[in-house]
């Protein structure tokens, strides 16, 4: 093992092991905290995501994503957190959490613990998916009737994506209970572009694939282990690595 690989080795325990801890206070049966709002979220495959259905991914053999979650009421132990975002974005690479740098440090430390729980980062270590660490970065999500937009660390990661409207042509269509994320009601999209392009070497930069938007609420006895987004097999980065970046 060279000496560079022996440090982005280390780099990953030390990753996994800081999730890991704010994984714990997340969990701990002392801690109270309820947070509502709403779900931005674009990833690789094709509109509709298979992953959405219980299905391994479409037409890649990974879904890669970007997402965030807007943070309209929520508190964590008597903090208040109205406002505030989190997020990630996953790559060939690894998985990076976002959160908001207009955060104070004991919000800051709050949202670490929720971000934990919600993208069920232990889990997803254990099964192939390498927590990279967590950021604080600025966080820019918009949405409205017609489309939404994230945009994470000045262009580190983000997406804007068109509602697919039904044939009404006034409606979007809205998947009810799907089986990646956890909102009970998810918009439909399609992205004018997807990217990114992070310090750790996850890349890429796509367009018209699969977006979702919807409202979510979330409690301190919100059982996340049914999301199938890091579950399904072809959803994990367990490719070969190759040494090249993905760009479509």
């Amino acid at each position: 093992m060279t000496i560079r690989n022996l440090i982005l080795a280390l780099l990953c325990l030390v990753a996994v092991a800081a999730i890991g801890i704010a994984q714990d206070k997340a969990n701990s049966s002392s801690d109270r905290w309820h947070i509502k709002g709403a779900l931005s979220e674009a990833c690789t495959c094709n509109v509709p995501c298979t992953c959405n259905f219980g299905e391994s991914p479409s037409p890649h053999k990974y879904c890669y994503a970007v997402w965030s979650y807007e943070i309209k009421e929520g508190d964590f132990n008597g903090i208040k957190l109205d406002g505030l975002k989190f997020g990630g974005a996953n790559g060939k690479r690894g998985m990076v959490v976002y959160i908001d740098s207009s955060a104070d440090e004991r919000q800051r430390k709050a949202l670490e613990a929720i971000a934990a729980k919600v993208m069920n980062a232990r889990e997803h270590a254990s099964e192939g998916i390498k927590p990279l660490g967590i950021k604080y970065v600025a966080i820019k999500q918009q949405y409205d009737d017609k489309q939404s937009m994230v945009e994470i660390g000045g262009g580190v990661a983000g997406f804007k994506a068109r509602y697919i409207m039904g044939m009404d042509g006034s409606k979007p269509v809205i998947v009810v209970n799907n089986t990646s994320w956890a909102i009970r009601e998810a918009i439909k999209g399609k992205t004018e572009y997807l990217m990114v392009k992070d310090e750790f070497g996850n890349r890429f930069s796509v367009n018209d694939t699969n977006a979702n938007q919807g409202d979510f609420d979330y409690n301190d006895q919100t059982d996340f282990s049914r999301s199938d987004f890091y579950r399904l097999p072809g959803c994990l980065n367990r490719e070969k690595s190759s040494g090249k970046d993905h760009k479509h």
